[in-house]
């Protein structure tokens, strides 16, 4: 995206939190900054592009951060999937600044990026948007104006969903064709010739058939992705039981190693079958929370707490239960022993500490590790 940029001649200033990343830009005459607020120091117009809440909050709020020099007669365009809740907290930072903002995902992989044929979902005022068009219309050939800050990455979310829940079938169609003797030829002559074709199908359904992992969209990116729409659905009261297991199983393929390949190669652990001996693990941590903190708590790990833990990637499934009088139960299953090791070492600390800093007394835990030996039906 910012490639095309420089392409059409507008002078460009790049940071990245991995600087080599940036080194081609550079190249090709972008200026590198030191800082997000160096890069944004004199800028009228900022496209951010960041992997996921945490990022944000990062780079825009940080001592070096986007908000310490972000002009007042700025537009920040955030072209990130962080949904809806996280776009307008950014939107309100940015107007303490006096600054605009709208959220623009946007829809395609890299081709598309390379080709300037991304389709962009724009949530803000009118004014905002128009604006944003002078620099999206270099990246994207269809440009949404979806409605209010917020409405944009709700859209995304929802064409995620889409995305995710079409591969993960396809991969499942497509294995039992193989195991019944189906050539790959015939079911893409009969693909191309129904109702079911498109270009989604015509672009992905090779690359799961031929398991072409080089990623254009990684699988820890989509499994994120699923989590921001299930919160977001939570919100609104769904369910959503068929995103669940679509979930279920993009996490399996992380946990098996695929985080950073394609999310197409969730055909390869669709067709791994689960070993007799390979278990499941359960990791629980049970609170006795004092009467007048159960509200704050079950709120805290509703809204805030386990959200963070599933986030990290590290588990497959999280719920929260109830047992009266304070008692509360939160399980987290994980895929392996190695994948709540790697949670216990890397993410642990951490929120175990945000979770000792909102409630130092009146809440006591105890934690336990699983196994699962077996289940009914």
């Amino acid at each position: 995206m910012a490639a095309r940029l420089i392409a059409a001649g507008i002078p460009v200033t790049v940071w990245n939190r991995t600087p080599a990343r940036g080194a081609d830009l550079v190249a090709q005459g972008a200026r590198a900054a030191r800082t997000p607020s160096d890069a944004v120091y004199d800028a009228e117009i900022v496209v951010t592009m960041l992997a996921d809440p945490a990022a944000i909050e990062q780079v825009f709020a940080a001592p070096d951060g986007v908000l310490k020099t972000l002009r007042r007669s700025a537009l920040v365009i955030d072209c990130s999937t962080v949904g809806p809740a996280v776009a307008r907290i950014a939107a309100e930072q940015c107007a303490t600044r006096g600054a605009a903002y709208v959220d623009a995902p946007v829809l395609g992989s890299v081709p598309a990026a390379e080709e300037g044929t991304l389709t962009i979902l724009v949530g803000g005022v009118p004014a905002d948007v128009e604006r944003a068009r002078t620099v999206l219309g270099h990246l994207g050939k269809t440009i949404v104006h979806t409605g209010a800050v917020g409405s944009a990455s709700a859209l995304k979310l929802v064409m995620n969903l889409l995305t995710a829940g079409q591969t993960e079938l396809m991969a499942e169609a497509f294995l039992l064709a193989e195991r019944a003797g189906l050539s790959q030829q015939v079911v893409m002559e009969a693909l191309s010739g129904s109702v079911f074709n498109s270009t989604f199908v015509g672009y992905k359904a090779p690359q799961l058939m031929e398991r072409r992992f080089t990623p254009l969209f990684t699988t820890a990116l989509l499994v994120k992705d699923l989590d921001l729409a299930l919160e977001l659905a939570r919100t609104h009261g769904l369910a959503l039981p068929g995103v669940r297991t679509v979930r279920a199983t993009y996490g399996e393929s992380a946990a098996g190693g695929r985080r950073d390949d394609d999310f197409s190669a969730v055909i390869a652990s669709l067709e791994q079958s689960r070993d007799e001996g390979e278990e499941r693990v359960l990791y629980e941590v049970t609170a006795r929370v004092d009467d007048a903190l159960a509200y704050d708590y079950e709120r805290f790990m509703i809204e805030t707490h386990m959200p963070d833990v599933v986030r990290t990637g590290c588990f497959l499934h999280a719920r929260l239960d109830q047992g009266g009088e304070g008692q509360y139960r939160a399980a987290f299953q994980a895929a392996s022993h190695v994948e709540v090791d790697r949670y216990l070492a890397e993410f642990a600390p951490a929120l175990r500490d945000h979770m000792t800093a909102r409630f130092p007394t009146g809440v006591t835990l105890s934690r336990r590790v699983w196994t699962e030996r077996t289940q009914w039906p």
